[in-house]
């Protein structure tokens, strides 16, 4: 299957093409300076052609891929992947687009005007031409899972809940290559790693990555916090916005500035090239040397920060074009973090430049404790293996399982709630706002939390999942049972009979629930055309198959039937814990269980 990526911008359309059975690379390139002189440069070699938009530049992509002896000349594109910078809460994963998905990605524009609507004109282009699935890959997805409490700024809540003003990360494509690359590198799974990764380059951010999941990021609610880079301010006091503002300069002139005449361009006087910077500082430019000196202090600052957070690191990653190519920067970013374990052998990271060693070269000492890894990152490449993912599930996944996969579902600690419980915890009549939608149509995580208070101890930050029910449930892993101090018993959602209640608090009061807490029993979820596929009928006990490390089978799990299910395996974090399984992973279907 091939797999055509396309990264739309305002002026310039990139492209890669790929075959998803080996992933090799067929064909890359970019159309340039869209609407006026364009060029489609392939390699070092730049040819004119005729693209007032960017439906022009992508049929000059497909002539030059089509022709005789072209690699489409025997076969067509068999999905279309979009690089697309915000998709804010509600897509937090690739997602086939349709009327749907492109009216969020239109929303989200509010949130990343110079990217949004570029990446739009590119889905749309594509529509129009390929009778193929179109996939979108967002920067932000590889975000979502950040904790609250490191994606909340320090304003009002309600800004928030209300107009989605949050952190939310980007260079999402680039940090979860560089996860895969160093887990694969180290010889471990990512779930097991603590990593910290540098995306450095024009545009710059640093990652903390637990488990393979990203739990804090540099860049925030657009791309413009975090390091010094190229034509970017990064981190300011915002009180320079209001005093510039005071000072006669517009909303757009302040904006222009922070984005396209700050970073590194405006502080040496250079040019946003870190190249040029470098080597007008080696020549001792007074400027120059500052801005060097600069970029590499933001990224020191985070990687130590980030250590504290993830409370140690396995592997530092470098990436990007400074990242890949500085081995300067390296050399000064990592020379005071000895306390981390960090030691670097100067001779192998000198001599290390991008795609030595196949894309991922370790440059630290022999014996010290914590790596320091180069990988050259494939974003594009990363955005393939998303749209397989997102077609045809996990393909490392269903390799290893082989027949009938059944996607994983995590299910984390969360409430059903109840209106009137509701309007205990928010106010009269309040309305919880969509977060992000989860696997079974028509239900969503809220922005809002709760938290649970027991005998014992207390949970904060719980999520919620609306719609409201008619009685408020609150569905735990055991671990967190034990945390609060009650003994609920597992229970399929509903059956509450029995069941301990817990106290809810919210920020308008508290709620008491005399009952309502249990632990979910493992559950298929699926409709009557998968159920007949699988031969099982609603209320069935099955088994499921996990294979790789930790294979196991998981019996009594119920099969759960509706019209309107997705299939989905919902265990809870201690199932998956056990397990090694996470939401990017499937399990295979192993018959029905005996009676």
């Amino acid at each position: 299957m091939k797999v055509l990526v396309l990264n739309a911008g305002s002026t310039s359309l990139k492209y890669d093409l790929y075959e998803m059975d080996t992933e090799a690379s067929l064909a890359r390139g970019r159309v340039e300076r869209i609407g006026a002189a364009a060029a489609h440069v392939v390699g070092d070699t730049s040819v004119a052609v005729a693209a007032p938009d960017v439906a022009g530049a992508l049929a000059a992509v497909l002539a030059h891929l089509a022709r005789s002896d072209g690699p489409l000349a025997s076969g067509g594109v068999g999905a279309v992947g979009h690089r697309v910078v915000h998709g804010g809460e509600r897509l937090v994963r690739p997602v086939r687009i349709d009327a749907a998905a492109e009216a969020i990605i239109e929303e989200c524009a509010g949130f990343a005007p110079l990217h949004n609507p570029a990446n739009l004109a590119g889905i749309r282009a594509a529509r129009a031409v390929f009778d193929a699935p179109q996939v979108a890959v967002f920067d932000t997805a590889f975000h979502a899972q950040m904790p609250e409490h490191a994606f909340l700024y320090g304003l009002p809540y309600e800004l928030y809940a209300k107009q989605g003003v949050r952190r939310y990360g980007f260079h999402g494509p680039s940090h979860q290559y560089m996860a895969a690359c160093a887990a694969e590198h180290l010889g471990t799974e990512l779930g097991r790693r603590r990593l910290i990764t540098c995306h450095l380059g024009g545009g710059a951010s640093v990652a903390a990555i637990d488990g393979g999941v990203s739990v804090d990021t540099s860049m925030g609610m657009t791309p413009l916090e975090g390091l010094l880079m190229g034509t970017r301010a990064g981190d300011l006091d915002p009180a320079i916005v209001l005093q510039l503002a005071r000072a006669g300069r517009t909303i757009d002139e302040i904006d222009e500035l922070l984005n396209r005449h700050s970073g590194l361009a405006g502080v040496s006087g250079i040019g946003a090239d870190f190249r040029d910077v470098q080597t007008a500082a080696e020549r001792g430019d007074v400027r120059a040397r500052l801005a060097v000196d600069l970029f590499v202090y933001r990224v020191r600052k985070y990687v130590g920060a980030y250590a504290a957070q993830l409370g140690g690191v396995d592997a530092l990653v470098f990436s990007g074009g400074i990242g890949e190519n500085s081995a300067m920067v390296r050399a000064r970013v990592c020379e005071p973090l000895g306390f981390m374990g960090i030691a670097l052998d100067g001779e192998r990271n000198a001599g290390t430049r991008a795609g030595d060693n196949g894309g991922c070269t370790d440059v630290a000492e022999r014996h010290a404790r914590t790596r320091v890894l180069v990988v050259r990152t494939d974003e594009e490449r990363m955005i393939a293996r998303e749209v397989m993912r997102c077609l045809v599930g996990p393909t490392a996944a269903m390799r290893s399982v082989r027949a009938r996969p059944i996607p994983v579902g995590v299910s984390v600690r969360h409430v059903h709630l109840s209106r009137a419980d509701c309007d205990g915890l928010f106010g009269v009549g309040y309305q919880l706002a969509r977060r992000r939608d989860v696997t079974q149509p028509g239900q969503y995580v809220t922005r809002e939390t709760v938290d649970l208070v027991g005998p014992r101890g207390e949970l904060s930050g719980v999520a919620i999942i609306n719609p409201l029910r008619k009685e408020t449930q609150v569905e735990l892993a055991r671990s967190d049972a034990f945390r609060l101090g009650i003994e609920p018993p597992l229970r399929e959602s509903g059956s509450l009979d029995g069941t301990p209640g817990v106290t809810l608090r919210g920020p308008q009061g508290e709620v008491v629930i005399a009952r309502g807490v249990i632990l979910a029993h493992r559950h298929v979820h699926m409709n009557p055309d998968e159920a007949r596929s699988f031969g099982v009928a609603d209320h069935d006990l099955i088994k499921v198959r996990v294979e790789g490390d930790r294979e196991m089978t998981m019996g009594d799990v119920i099969v759960r039937v509706r019209h309107d299910f997705a299939l989905d395996l919902h265990i809870d974090t201690d199932e998956a814990n056990a397990a090694g399984l996470g939401n990017d992973s499937v399990v295979a279907f192993d018959g029905v269980q005996a009676d």
